[in-house]
């Protein structure tokens, strides 16, 4: 299922024109095979190995875009703290 979600959000990028860079797919690929709410920190921390110069402002930049798209779903935790899940495209 995570699947089937993930390459219909990769669709709806493409189909918008915007860029997919590598750290883009990896970013979404790590939203849409988790279960639960994560932060961009552990976004950053999961993706370092892979991706040494992923910051937290790229990671934000593209989590804004994705969230415009309606492919990520954001909370807010105490008005201060933010997570992210995929918006499950059922």
């Amino acid at each position: 299922m995570a699947q089937s979600d993930l390459n219909q959000a990769l669709q709806h990028i493409r189909s918008k024109n915007i860029p997919l860079t590598p750290q883009r797919y990896a970013l979404l690929e790590y939203l849409y095979t988790r279960d639960s709410y994560t932060t961009v920190k552990d976004i950053c921390d999961a993706l370092n190995e892979r991706y040494p110069h992923i910051n937290a402002t790229s990671v934000y930049s593209s989590l804004h875009v994705f969230k415009q798209l309606g492919l990520v779903r954001e909370l807010a935790v105490n008005d201060t703290f933010l997570r992210y899940e995929a918006a499950i495209c059922s």
